[in-house]
């Protein structure tokens, strides 16, 4: 009897030692706890450099507010992955090759661990190739400077995130925020689908496609509930500040409130869903909506329901942090002799006002014949990266610019309840259709440097990297 007391009281004691060392020692020591960094780098680029869309250049005449490259790292149980959003319309594979390699060189985080995508704010640096005649050696000199330090800048952004790295909460939930946006594409009354038609157009009958109004949030805090960053997607595009000086547009305004409610500490980043159709123009209203004051409007907007957002997260996430990837070759159209030819006549009669000046259709598709012979009919490399944390939370990264019907079937078929999908993801290849935005024609065709059935190859892909994940986490 007397050994047997003893024997308890012997257990008790190391049972009340392993307590008393629990409660000295991390709990994440203990249980791999998930590990958060972010940081911000500013990518402005220098006043003279060329903004706007590919097929015409405005020289930036001044700055509105800065440009940054921001980045979120996390790490669990030894994995680590890096999720960047740049103030850009889009990376281009040889920026976002580049950054990777150096984040690779510089901190053993794997290139293939890191997304890389742009906002699609317009009011930004010019990210296409610059036709030397076209621009004043002075401004070439500019873009090539700004070029040749862009990665290096993202890079860094990876670089300081990693290094405050520090225990974290993940939570996640999804709004929605359905009087922003609006499906740009419509069908008008001789038949024909029109992209933009104008405001309070007679002619419009319909949009042709749905918008989501999905604001994804996810919110990271300490285990003492101080705030450390907000991850922010919404599909809708950037082009509402308009003129000639940078600007973030909308997610400057977002940013600055959730900083104001939460505190100066935390960080938001901004990153854009599936939309390649969807703007903020409705056209049943007369009302001007561009410029600095709509902008702001639409981040307050946002703001408000990413606010009531964080009162839906009820437990943080938990469970293992994965990532994978697939490359899905995309095939590019077939150019007909002469085509590259005329494009370069098109190209000139852009730079010349007048008469002869060629509608914006004629522009566009003649801008993207170079992009595709280029390529000397080689098929397009198009990464699809997938990002889950437990079996709640994914980040499907693509490139381009994917119709939001192409975003909504991958959250339709993802097994995740919080579904983000991330678009202009590592690699810029302009408009990406489904085979009905495809059918329809209108300027995103015109523009397109895939085939029909790309959008839906890319689905595929995603939803089986989507469903793969979920399964191996629940083993």
């Amino acid at each position: 009897m007397m050994k047997t007391r003893n024997a308890r009281r012997s257990c008790a004691g190391i049972i009340g030692v392993w307590i008393y060392i629990s409660c000295l020692v991390p709990t994440s020591v203990w249980a791999g706890d998930l590990r958060v960094g972010r940081a911000e780098v500013g990518i402005t680029p220098p006043v003279g450099m060329p903004m706007g869309a590919q097929f015409y250049y405005l020289l930036s005449t001044g700055r509105h507010d800065d440009l940054h490259a921001k980045a979120l790292v996390m790490e669990k149980d030894g994995v680590r992955v890096a999720l960047v959003a740049c103030d850009l319309v889009g990376i281009p594979a040889q920026i976002s090759r580049l950054a990777r390699q150096m984040v690779e060189k510089a901190s053993g985080l794997q290139a293939d661990r890191v997304m890389i995508s742009g906002t699609l704010t317009h009011t930004r640096a010019q990210l296409y190739p610059i036709i030397p005649a076209t621009v004043p050696p002075e401004t070439a000199k500019i873009t090539e400077e700004f070029f040749a330090t862009l990665p290096a800048k993202i890079a860094e952004s990876v670089k300081l995130a990693e290094a405050n790295l520090a225990p974290a909460r993940a939570w996640a939930a999804v709004g929605r925020e359905d009087s922003l946006s609006f499906n740009r594409r419509f069908l008008m009354k001789d038949g024909t689908v029109r992209f933009n038609p104008g405001k309070l157009n007679p002619d419009i009958i319909r949009p042709v496609g749905p918008i989501d109004p999905d604001v994804a949030v996810v919110y990271f805090d300490s285990p003492d509930s101080q705030p450390l960053a907000t991850y922010v997607n919404f599909p809708m595009h950037l082009d509402t500040v308009g003129g000639t000086s940078f600007s973030a547009d909308y997610p400057l305004t977002l940013g600055k409130l959730l900083r104001e409610f939460k505190g100066p500490q935390m960080l938001t980043l901004f990153t854009i869903g599936t939309a390649g159709n969807i703007n903020h123009i409705d056209v049943k209203s007369g009302a001007r909506q561009n410029g600095h004051e709509e902008a702001a409007r639409i981040g307050i907007v946002l703001a408000s329901e990413v606010l009531k957002t964080y009162a839906r997260m009820k437990s943080p996430i938990t469970g293992p942090l994965k990532i994978s990837r697939e490359i899905v070759r995309l095939s590019v159209p077939e150019l007909k002799p002469g085509d590259v030819e005329r494009s370069r006549a098109v190209v000139e009669r852009s730079r010349t006002p007048g008469p002869s000046k060629p509608s914006l259709l004629e522009t566009v598709q003649a801008f993207k014949v170079p992009n595709v012979a280029v390529r000397q009919s080689r098929p397009i490399e198009a990464e699809v990266q997938v990002i889950t944390l437990g079996d709640e939370l994914a980040w499907v990264g693509l490139p381009g610019e994917p119709f939001v019907e192409l975003g909504m079937a991958i959250k339709l078929a993802s097994p995740y309840p919080t579904t983000i999908i991330c678009e202009l993801a590592n690699d810029s290849i302009a408009y990406i259709l489904d085979c009905k935005g495809f059918a329809e024609g209108a300027l995103e065709t015109l523009g397109a440097q895939c085939t029909p059935g790309s959008g839906e190859a890319l689905v595929e892909a995603a939803t089986r990297l989507l469903v793969d994940a979920f399964h191996r986490t629940q083993k």
